[in-house]
């Protein structure tokens, strides 16, 4: 990942350093809210946006983050499937704009 003009995170591929995807953080008392990461539909499959998430969960931890949360949009039902196989649990109640809200545990 590297740092975007608009303040987000690129994601690029490695073979040839390409942008491939975008990801946006926002921080949080207690940790990291993913607000958006997004692989662009010709990328997809190839586990770019995987390892973003498994980057973001490790230099959160790293940096003292004790929780990692994200959301899935209510009209996107891959983003469901993406953050619980990501080791992120839904949470009970409406997530932001309607969509379903998760998290993980990083410490304590």
């Amino acid at each position: 990942m590297r740092a975007a003009e608009d303040g987000a995170l690129e994601i690029a591929r490695l073979s040839d350093n390409a942008a491939v995807g975008v990801v946006e953080l926002e921080p949080r008392p207690d940790g990291v809210f993913v607000r958006r990461l997004e692989v662009a539909p010709e990328h997809r499959g190839y586990g770019a946006g995987s390892e973003a998430a498994n980057l973001l969960r490790e230099a959160a931890a790293a940096g003292g983050a004790r929780v990692l949360r994200a959301w899935a949009a209510p009209n996107l039902g891959l983003s469901v499937y993406f953050w619980s196989r990501m080791g992120l649990r839904p949470l009970f109640g409406d997530g932001p704009n309607g969509g379903i809200a998760f998290e993980r545990r990083l410490q304590g």
